[in-house]
């Protein structure tokens, strides 16, 4: 009897919930206070292409996303509601959502992917000068970046820019549904492309200069900044207590590199998937002058972050698997074995550079040290004793040097990289993990948390509600790495060559991108 009332008396463990609403769906992780995962839950939602190149989103499916995934969370883990001590919400950056009076979103989100406001972007361009901006905001003039898609919907949508009360971003949205609170964080509002990355607030001369009403702007807060309670309605919605501490939380790149321990400057965190980024922690907003590398705010307090962006890295082999693996989805279907799992095999029987096969992975132009928009992808050298295990390999290679080049950059900015942790969907391949360290020359550590950017989120949470004292200690305490890939030296001078001439190469056929015209 003594033993039964000791259990039910003994303090519940606290846990954090880290909300990561990606391009593809919504993943919500709920962490213990020493970062270990007690329950996840997926949902997907679509992107919506109403015309070539657009690409949207219904926020109101990402709030569905976001009910769903909570409240499986807390049916199934058996998580008593009042264990749960904080909350934060990471996601896509870029899409902009524009919200009435009463909170309801007056058009569908146009998201970082899509590629209509091309036109805005040469209108800011008229407005100020590109070099100003890019002192300003950390980054140069694009149509990635939220200003362009603001100007998009004020000239094509009038209506719904005149009724917004706030232009809200992704999770910025989410935390309003969550607490009726509007706030972002530095980290989100440094994608916009209005921010002020010194100053840490909205740049009235950029606004000014293009047309964009600050008071139409959230306010900007740390990410680690308590910003709002749960509230009674999305309190019965989500079954979350109400008066739960909301934490601002932030972009899921930066908290993606906080979930995998990379805080400090001298770390690297490569973050794979559809396409990658490699993220660099910086102790001053130190911009790149040439607008090769974008500068940001991070999520961690007083840092600032270089993020180099790489395009059709992982889509890259997705490509291929459709396109030509499908034998090794069939097989797949009958076993436990993945379609990728089977390719990438392949590649192992073929030695370092493919037998004079080269892949350049332009899928949808090229960024890093290229920056060619038009670039598309290409096969190079191609014979007749070449086999599908050749074309695997020749990719991976491919997009490993993507890697490579923009270490290169990294180096010209005086950037010492010191070590390098990686996340992400490409982390799943040994072949292809040790295949990077070997062309970078660099060991290569795989974090054992795979959901960092929802890790990110959660130790924001608990910065915010006073679990951790130190964003820093408790990132390097709790991270744990998985495996470590170190690099053979005698196959990293091998691709030393073999990447001079993949380069060589290119700068040979770039100029056919100019006279080549591309189907819209």
């Amino acid at each position: 009897m003594s033993i039964d009332r000791e259990e039910k008396t003994r303090p519940m463990a606290p846990y954090l919930i880290g909300i990561d609403l990606g391009t593809s769906g919504c993943k919500t992780v709920a962490f213990n206070l020493e970062g270990e995962k007690a329950v996840e839950a997926f949902r997907e939602y679509p992107v919506y292409h109403p015309k070539p190149r657009w690409a949207e989103q219904c926020p109101t499916e990402w709030w569905s996303a976001v009910v769903e995934t909570v409240r499986e969370c807390l049916t199934k883990s058996g998580i008593e509601t009042n264990s749960i001590v904080g909350l934060s919400v990471d996601s896509q950056r870029e899409a902009i959502v524009p919200i009435g009076k009463n909170g309801a979103e007056l058009y569908n989100s146009i998201i970082w992917l899509d590629q209509r406001t091309g036109a805005q972007a040469e209108k800011i361009k008229q407005n100020i000068n590109e070099e100003r901006v890019l002192s300003i905001a950390g980054v140069g003039i694009d149509p990635i970046f939220s200003a362009s898609k603001i100007l998009w919907l004020k000239e094509n949508v009038p209506e719904a820019f005149d009724r917004a009360s706030a232009l809200l971003c992704a999770k910025d949205y989410i935390v309003h549904k969550l607490t009726g609170e509007k706030v972002t964080d530095y980290s989100m509002a440094s994608r916009t492309m209005l921010f002020d990355i010194k100053r840490r607030e909205w740049s009235e001369e950029i606004c000014s200069a293009i047309g964009v009403p600050i008071d139409k702007l959230p306010d900007a807060k740390e990410s680690s900044a308590v910003v709002g309670e749960i509230s009674s309605l999305a309190s019965k919605e989500t079954l979350l207590p109400k008066g739960l501490p909301v934490v601002n939380g932030g972009g899921d790149r930066p908290c993606e590199c906080l979930g995998a321990g990379v805080t400090l400057e001298g770390l690297v965190n490569i973050g794979t998937g559809t396409g990658s980024v490699i993220e660099v922690p910086l102790r001053q907003p130190s911009i790149d002058k040439q607008g090769r590398i974008d500068c940001c705010c991070h999520v961690i307090p007083n840092a600032w972050e270089y993020e180099i962006i790489m395009a059709t890295t992982g889509a890259s082999l997705r490509w291929f698997r459709d396109v030509f693996g499908k034998e090794e989805k069939e097989r797949a279907d009958r076993t436990s074995i993945s379609s990728y799992d089977l390719l990438v095999r392949q590649a192992e029987e073929i030695g370092p550079g493919a037998d004079g096969l080269f892949f350049y992975p332009y899928l949808a132009g090229v960024f890093s040290r290229k920056f060619d928009r038009k670039a598309r992808g290409i096969y190079f050298g191609i014979s007749l004793s070449h086999s599908k295990a050749h074309f695997v390999r020749a990719l991976l290679e491919g997009v490993t040097f993507q890697y490579l080049e923009s270490f290169g950059l990294l180096s010209d900015l005086g950037i010492q990289v010191r070590r390098i942790n990686m996340v992400g969907g490409e982390t799943k391949s040994e072949i292809w993990n040790q295949m990077k360290a070997d062309i970078l020359g660099m060991t290569i550590s795989i974090p054992k948390v795979e959901d960092a950017a929802a890790l990110g989120a959660a130790l924001l949470a608990g910065a915010g509600t006073g679990q951790y004292s130190d964003l820093h200690k408790a990132a390097q305490d709790l991270v744990k790495v998985r495996k470590s890939y170190l690099p053979n030296e005698e196959r990293h001078e091998v691709y030393s060559a073999i990447y001079n001439q993949y380069e060589r190469i290119y700068d040979s056929v770039v100029n056919a991108y100019s006279i080549y015209s591309y189907p819209e």
